[in-house]
């Protein structure tokens, strides 16, 4: 039996890489909530496509006669780019190693 022990980095990368799902699935069900709470016309099957939510809410904020808030929107952009800089690291570091 081989036994290994991760390196601090392949630790931080897990975290990381947690944390990052952590929050876009946190940030998805806020906005989604929201959405749903000011009526907004959604399709639950959509709701877990990235970019699906923001562009509900341009939607929802044009008919309302409003300009979305772009920092919402950036926000969930860059987010999202978290997320998948965390999964290469993690594919490329942790779950690759042996």
């Amino acid at each position: 039996m081989i036994e290994t022990n991760p390196s601090i980095g392949q630790v931080l990368i897990v975290v990381w890489f947690a944390l990052a799902i952590i929050v876009e699935i946190i940030g998805s069900t806020i906005l989604w909530v929201w959405l749903r709470r000011r009526g907004a016309k959604l399709i639950f099957g959509l709701t877990g496509i990235p970019g699906y939510l923001e562009l509900a809410y341009i939607v929802w904020s044009r008919s309302q006669g409003r300009h979305p808030n772009m920092t919402l929107i950036v926000f969930r952009a860059l987010s999202l780019v978290n997320a998948v800089v965390a999964g290469i690291w993690f594919i490329l570091f942790v779950a690759t190693r042996q």
